[in-house]
């Protein structure tokens, strides 16, 4: 095999690893936006106190899984960036075009960058729900003071995550970066 249908085959199955992982992530936010609040229910209704107190992490779960799907998507779209399409000269190709702003079109990830967006909206609403509806079980149940402590549980685990989240923003949502070549040729981000 020679190195353009090595190249042409390594893009075809990165293009094929994109779209399945898009189909993931997909996915992962229907079933997000289903199973929390039907777990919730579910626990009201059976008197499982064991789910209602973890909610909270389980919405944590379904958004690392998320954000595990968005990366390896990047991680794919990054590789044909700088390491398929600058072997291909005479055609400026998909992941540059995307990163390419112009006069008309500034923001060509937009829809990305909105899905993250609305992914990030669906979490804050559903951990501040779920912590509530924890909180509020363990104070009928429990008391004021193993409400208050597991408040401050899920609140750290809570803020630690959003500072991950917060962190990683940028490479949930574009190919751009100060890249330098790691092991093997392989891109990997600077900082």
């Amino acid at each position: 095999m020679d190195s353009n249908e090595f190249l042409k085959q390594e893009y075809l199955t990165l293009r094929e690893e994109i779209r399945e992982t898009k189909d993931r992530i997909f996915k992962t936010m229907g079933f997000g936006l289903t199973v929390v609040p039907g777990s919730h229910l579910l626990a009201e209704v059976y008197k499982l106190d064991i789910i209602i107190l973890s909610l909270p992490i389980l919405v944590i779960v379904v958004a690392i899984v998320y954000l595990s799907e968005n990366h390896a998507m990047m991680r794919c779209g990054t590789y044909i960036r700088k390491f398929i399409e600058p072997n291909v000269a005479e055609v400026e190709g998909w992941e540059q075009w995307l990163e390419k702003g112009d006069y008309w079109d500034q923001d060509r990830r937009s829809v990305d960058i909105y899905l993250s967006y609305a992914f990030y909206l669906l979490f804050f609403v559903y951990f501040s729900d779920s912590i509530f509806v924890a909180t509020r079980f363990t104070f009928d149940k429990y008391g004021v003071l193993l409400s208050a402590i597991l408040s401050a549980i899920y609140l750290s685990i809570g803020l630690w995550f959003m500072i991950y989240m917060i962190n990683t923003i940028r490479t949930t949502t574009t190919t751009k970066g100060d890249f330098v070549e790691g092991a093997a040729g392989r891109p990997s981000q600077r900082g």
